[in-house]
């Protein structure tokens, strides 16, 4: 009997050691992050709904890369990041869940940015590219893409390096569309190239090197411009023609347990609430400098350029985005000759 007794004993206690251990890996939600808003933002839900998020906030490029090293054994549950193309090239990988609840009231915009196959929803928009400069010593910016080869330009212009800067690979991407595709484009990189232009590893390096008169200008994404010239006066900020959307995407993880998929949709939800969305903005730093995507949104921040008369293209997520690879060692190639 005494070891029967034991043997229900132990039985019982390995039950309750699975069941302590499971919540760790099933209980809530683990949040990639790439945006700066994203641990406040989380917070707020985890008050409000007792819902808890991990969050793990990495630079994007960092984040893709783990995200892609887990494939089909992801230690997250959502993703939140700039790039519709990084999105797209995940769910080529069959990383994502599809179907995605997209936001309500978006604007034509919003409308433009959804995943055909729902296995990305976006959250609001930067640009991929804006140039800045400072007019005391650059008098005349470029107004579109193709004048960067002119000789005015010539070893004055520094960017990115997209194989690291994740958000970059957009902008990039952009230049090759503007230039007649891919690999039509390519010439236009090459002469780029020919004309002297630097390439840094991230916007702090690449807009330090203008502050230090390294370069007179610099290709960044319009959240870091706008964010940089509001703490050096000075500073201004010029939209190319064609602006190319950068939008800040959400993503699921495939094969997420009912539960899982209806706390995602919770958060989903949550994130595009107009007093959630002003929460982003405030806690953002350069990240809250986006343009939103629902008609209840509250106004962007002072300092974004009005995008009414500007000419924006969205390009195919799903094109580009299994290209990155491929258009990133390209790049790496041309500017290195590794």
């Amino acid at each position: 009997m005494r070891k029967i007794i034991a043997g229900v004993a132990a039985l019982i206690l390995a039950g309750i050691a699975a069941f302590m251990l499971w919540p760790a890996s099933n209980s809530g939600l683990v949040l990639y992050a790439g945006l700066d808003y994203a641990p406040a933002v989380a917070s707020a839900f985890t008050k409000e709904t007792g819902i808890k998020v991990r969050v793990i906030r990495l630079s994007t490029g960092s984040l893709l890369a783990r995200m892609v090293a887990q494939g089909h054994h992801p230690d997250w549950d959502i993703g939140w990041f700039d790039g519709s193309t990084a999105a797209a090239s995940l769910d080529a990988d069959h990383l994502l869940a599809h179907n995605l609840p997209a936001p309500q009231n978006l604007t034509p915009v919003g409308q433009s940015l959804l995943s055909a196959d729902g296995a990305f929803i976006p959250t609001g928009f930067t640009l991929a590219g804006v140039f800045i400069y400072n007019p005391t010593r650059l008098q005349s910016p470029p107004t579109g893409w193709s004048d960067l080869t002119n000789p005015a330009y010539q070893g004055i212009t520094g960017m990115n390096d997209p194989s690291i800067s994740g958000p970059t690979y957009p902008m990039l991407a952009g230049m090759l569309d503007n230039a007649g595709g891919w690999p039509q484009g390519q010439g236009f990189v090459q002469a780029l190239k020919a004309n002297g232009l630097h390439m840094y590893d991230k916007n702090d390096a690449t807009l330090s090197a203008l502050q230090a008169q390294e370069i007179k200008l610099a290709i960044v994404q319009s959240s870091a411009a706008v964010f940089f010239a509001a703490h050096h006066p000075g500073l201004k900020i010029a939209i190319p023609d064609p602006a190319y959307t950068l939008p800040n995407v959400m993503v699921e993880a495939a094969g997420l347990s009912a539960r899982k998929r209806a706390e995602a949709a919770r958060f989903m939800a949550f994130v595009m609430r107009p007093n959630i969305q002003k929460l982003r903005q405030a806690k953002g730093e350069a990240d809250g400098d986006y343009w939103p995507v629902t008609t209840n949104a509250p106004a962007p921040l002072p300092g974004l350029p009005d995008l009414s008369q500007v000419k924006t293209v969205t390009l195919n997520p799903a094109v580009w985005g299994q290209r990155e690879d491929e258009i990133n060692a390209w790049f790496a190639k041309l500017m290195t000759g590794a």
